[in-house]
């Protein structure tokens, strides 16, 4: 199999093969916090206007941050484009691939998720922080918030 090297030497231009561009220190971000930002364009193909987004709107600025975060060629793109409090603000609801996540949190082990441990006494919570309750668990299938009839077995009646 040949390939065709690019212009700045990397053999596989694609993310899914390429090492995360984690820089050195989380203070080196120097992204802006207000108004638009714009990937390049090879984070988001397409017209410029579908490459930028606006900060101001949650929802597009966690889009812009997961882009920027799997698609970054190097360490100079992510510290160009990425606010290190916007960062921290919305690590936990960023949706990654598990790769790049990791080498995040291992390079920056401030950013990893805490779990919620603290729950009433007569409830546990479990590893993923959601609160379970010794109910026992429910027989066949329902619709959440439909209640479930269980009838009754009939009875047989026997002749004496």
């Amino acid at each position: 199999m040949s390939y065709v090297a690019t212009r700045d030497g990397r053999k596989n231009r694609s993310a899914a093969h390429r090492a995360p561009s984690v820089p050195d220190r989380i203070d080196d971000l120097h992204g802006s916090s207000i108004g638009v930002l714009e990937v390049p364009h090879h984070m988001a193909c397409g017209h410029a206007s579908r490459r930028q987004y606006e900060l101001d709107d949650p929802i597009q600025l966690r889009h812009a941050y997961e882009q920027v975060l799997c698609e970054a060629a190097g360490c100079a793109e992510v510290e160009d484009l990425i606010n290190p409090a916007l960062l921290r603000r919305v690590w936990r609801d960023l949706h990654l691939p598990s790769r790049v996540r990791e080498a995040w949190e291992t390079q920056h082990p401030g950013l990893r998720r805490t779990i919620n441990r603290t729950a009433s006494s007569s409830s546990s919570a479990d590893v993923t922080g959601r609160v379970s309750t010794n109910r026992p668990a429910k027989r066949g299938s329902s619709r959440p918030g439909r209640v479930q009839i269980v009838r009754p077995a009939a009875r047989v009646r026997t002749a004496a």
